[in-house]
């Protein structure tokens, strides 16, 4: 049984992915900061380590693991750039440092980055046609940067790194994108802006979960970087107005970009005059619910078998599910 290292491992991606492995009979051991929220793994029963990627001192890789799965990373569009730096690029290096002085012999590391490296804002994006460029966002430059970083120990000292670039990652678990959508649908807000027929890359979480143990397994495929998605995407109408029938609404008021737009950039002046503000609309966000961003996910196919769940309908079903009972535990406000 192959022991695998999941850094991140209570976050929305990371206990998701320690959950899988450890259904699929993999010896999972997970990396967590002593103050982190472990609701997500409750029940999981998987072995964690408190410690901290910033200080690599602060932990030891456990004996005998094989793979690693990072995870772990900041998830903010609109994080200032130390931030980042700090929790994107300094973390895979700080993880490659711990790994090598473990002594350990990796098979497979995986790092999970974002389809936002190869832009948005046109159809089928790949590293051939990439999109508009995103790297205005310090998330996405630090994501770059941490992707060429690794690519290069690749290269070098043979690293046996494999890069998974999800694009929108929703379901269970997200507190993030999912949370803010279900919290606004619950109180009746018009989730649809503009006509909602743009399509966009959106990835259900077990399909990134069947990603990543893919790419542990599969041979020969090191120094390689895949997308990953759903299959049939469904477009933002589709998929917000599933969200608003969850909750036995239906949105009958159409809102123009252009009024969303306004309200973005006051939002984001406040938050340049007060970092602390949480700005719930940016320029950026209203761009991508207003134009088509897919991706082009033939070699993953190919490359790994993967083979996703399509059923957007059941998804936002059992997302919701989750919603209701965060929320009634409280860890939804």
């Amino acid at each position: 049984m192959s022991k695998v290292f999941v850094t991140g491992a209570n976050g929305f991606v990371g206990s998701a992915v320690s959950r899988n492995l450890a259904a699929a009979g993999w010896d999972v051991v997970g990396l967590v900061r002593p103050t982190s929220d472990l609701h997500l793994l409750d029940g999981a029963g998987i072995p964690l380590i408190r410690g901290d990627l910033r200080d690599p001192s602060s932990f030891r890789i456990p004996a005998g693991v094989t793979h690693v799965v990072h995870a772990a990373s900041v998830v903010s569009d609109v994080a200032d750039a130390e931030t980042c730096r700090c929790h994107i690029f300094d973390l895979a290096r700080n993880l490659v440092a711990a790994v090598r002085a473990s002594g350990a012999h990796l098979r497979r590391l995986v790092f999970v980055s974002t389809a936002l490296t190869l832009g948005y804002g046109r159809s089928n994006i790949s590293e051939e046609h990439p999109g508009l460029t995103a790297d205005f966002i310090p998330y996405t430059r630090y994501k770059i940067l941490a992707e060429g970083w690794f690519l290069d120990e690749y290269s070098r000292r043979g690293l046996p790194v494999v890069i998974l670039r999800p694009s929108d990652i929703m379901g269970p678990g997200d507190r993030t994108t999912s949370g803010r959508l279900f919290r606004e649908g619950e109180k009746g807000m018009p989730l649809i802006i503009g006509h909602g027929r743009h399509r966009f890359g959106y990835t259900y979480i077990a399909n990134l979960c069947r990603a990543v143990e893919a790419a542990l397994v599969r041979e020969g495929i090191e120094g390689r970087s895949y997308t990953v998605t759903n299959g049939r995407l469904p477009t933002w109408g589709e998929y917000l107005g599933a969200v608003e029938a969850g909750f036995g609404k239906r949105q009958r008021l159409h809102v123009p970009p252009w009024i969303v737009f306004a309200v973005a950039r006051a939002m984001e002046a406040v938050h340049k005059l007060r970092p602390s503000y949480d700005p719930k609309l940016t320029v950026y966000r209203i761009r991508r619910v207003t134009t088509e961003t897919t991706y082009d996910i033939t070699r993953t196919v190919a490359d790994l078998g993967y083979d996703p769940d399509d059923d957007y309908l059941r998804q936002v079903a059992e997302t919701l599910a989750w919603y209701r009972e965060e929320r009634a535990h409280g860890h939804i406000r």
